[in-house]
């Protein structure tokens, strides 16, 4: 595997933007943006689903479909104006949310007879490339090892504050699914607690590892594409038409235990995903993506993973979380995973 070299910037509100790359960044800044961050997030406990929420009430101000030539994430020596990266070129680049969900200014805000916290945590952006419109489908395959890589430094970073119980690598893409930067990009959210979600699938895990299982079926069956280490298949239990988890083959509770081998087999499996949703709409599919490992840096019950959630009913037919979905949590499905795993294998595979 090639050196990756991080440099690390401390910005003018004394934050770190964090510049990774094969080759070693030396360039001086130019003009920064002046940033300013009032963002202090709380938390209210919602007794009724035994959930928290988080309050950021600075997120309505965040930047909403600048014009291209107005992207706060472009190289920001190359324009008229600054950016949050003051630099003529980078490869990826990590830096904090300017309207975090989670930050170290979380207060806590009292309200009667509710249950409340500060929203300690963090939020980071990354962004996959300087090119404006170079989304992972148009990225080599070392740059998508690059990006692993990058998320494989960033869980191991965000797992040392004391603040943080869970970190998730994250990319909604599209307008569909909330995008209002068309600079590719995702997230990172360093949570101060271990999410619903996750906490039931440790739960599930503990009980046994139910993707092992169903392994065979996974690789014979569902598959869509697969190599000697990963499995990307559509899920028997698919919420989403569409949906495409990619799978380590044997048990493995996060990516920080990767060895080169196995961080070339997940970037080939997360280009030919990628690649196939786009072939397969004949345009930039729409997907929120995730990377579910385990809150533990050591954990011989959960079983790493990541989930593609496409919003599609059928063929691009949006899908809609209506009555049932959004009041029930049940999922209403009208494509059987046999169908879709059948249909996204001409793409993928």
């Amino acid at each position: 595997m090639r050196q990756i070299h991080k440099r690390i910037f401390l910005r003018n509100d004394n934050k770190k933007l964090f510049l990774y790359g094969y080759k070693e960044h030396k360039e001086e800044a130019s003009n920064q943006l002046e940033i300013s961050s009032n963002s202090e997030p709380h938390m209210r406990w919602n007794p009724s689903r035994e959930e928290w929420v988080t309050y950021s009430a600075g997120r309505k101000n965040r930047t909403s479909f600048p014009p291209k030539e107005y992207c706060p994430l472009c190289p920001g020596s190359n324009l008229n104006y600054p950016t949050e990266i003051p630099f003529s070129n980078f490869e990826v680049a990590v830096f904090p949310n300017r309207w975090a969900s989670f930050n170290r200014l979380g207060k806590n805000i009292s309200v009667d007879k509710i249950l409340t916290k500060p929203s300690k945590g963090e939020c980071e952006v990354i962004v996959y490339s300087p090119e404006h419109l170079d989304t992972v489908s148009d990225m080599s395959l070392d740059r998508i090892e690059l990006l692993t890589q990058v998320w494989i430094d960033r869980y191991l970073e965000l797992q040392k504050n004391p603040d943080v119980k869970y970190v998730l690598p994250f990319e909604n893409r599209g307008e569909e699914c909330g995008v209002t930067l068309h600079h590719p990009h995702g997230q990172i959210y360093a949570y101060p607690f271990v999410p619903p979600a996750i906490e039931t699938e440790v739960k599930a895990f503990k009980k046994e590892n139910f993707l092992i299982k169903i392994m065979n079926d996974l690789e014979e069956k569902y598959c869509v594409y697969q190599n000697d280490h990963f499995v990307a298949a559509v899920p028997p239990f698919a919420r989403y038409a569409y949906e495409v988890w990619i799978i380590p083959k044997n048990q493995i509770e996060g990516p920080w235990k990767f060895n080169d081998k196995q961080i070339n087999d997940f970037s080939k499996c997360i280009q030919k995903v990628v690649k196939g949703y786009d072939a397969f709409l004949n345009r930039i599919c729409p997907y929120i993506m995730g990377l579910h490992a385990s809150p533990e840096k050591n954990d011989n019950n959960f079983h790493f993973h990541v989930e593609f959630y496409p919003p599609l009913r059928h063929g691009d037919k949006p899908k809609v979380l209506a009555g049932s979905e959004s009041m029930a949590g049940v999922f209403i499905m009208d494509v059987l995973p046999e169908e879709s795993a059948k249909e996204l294998r001409k793409y993928m595979a």
